[in-house]
């Protein structure tokens, strides 16, 4: 009788045990990072127009580069300058999960740390801070160097 009512029990435990492997490995071998809006480089530059993006609001774009999806988003900082940054940070980029808008923060969905988008810089050091990606403003659009995107491209 004891025998019989272990073996579910062990059962139970194994199938439990596989679950908890095998969800982290399948989010750290998904095949692509999700897709937002794409955008696309004219010669050497991706351009977007200022009043797609210079609301306040977190703006979430992909570059397709060698059959990955280099996901970036632009955002306002507190002193009104737009930002922009890979949708990846140095500690989580291999889980390619990125990032979410929650409230006034960007959170990373891997490990849930958050960011205030008022902050002018997130440079906090051996943390999970979006990645900068550099960007300037000429005429009506932000624009981004492809080659700056591309060297992204590890990280997805």
């Amino acid at each position: 009788m004891i025998h019989m009512s272990a073996a579910p029990h062990i059962t139970t435990f194994k199938k439990m045990l596989i679950l908890c492997l095998a969800l982290p490995m399948l989010a750290g071998c998904q095949g692509q990072a999700p897709e937002h809006p794409i955008v696309v480089s004219a010669a050497d530059r991706v351009k977007i127009r200022l009043a797609a993006v210079d609301n306040g609001a977190v703006h979430f774009f992909t570059y397709k580069h060698g059959g990955k999806n280099i996901n970036f988003f632009v955002r306002t900082d507190g002193t009104g300058k737009l930002q922009a940054h890979f949708d990846a940070c140095y500690s989580c980029f291999k889980y390619k999960l990125g990032y979410v808008r929650e409230g006034n923060q960007v959170v990373c969905i891997a490990c849930r740390i958050g960011y205030n988008l008022d902050d002018v810089v997130w440079d906090y050091v051996g943390a999970c801070a979006p990645i900068n990606l550099k960007s300037g403003i000429a005429g009506n659009h932000l624009v981004i160097k492809r080659s700056r995107l591309e060297k992204g491209e590890r990280f997805f």
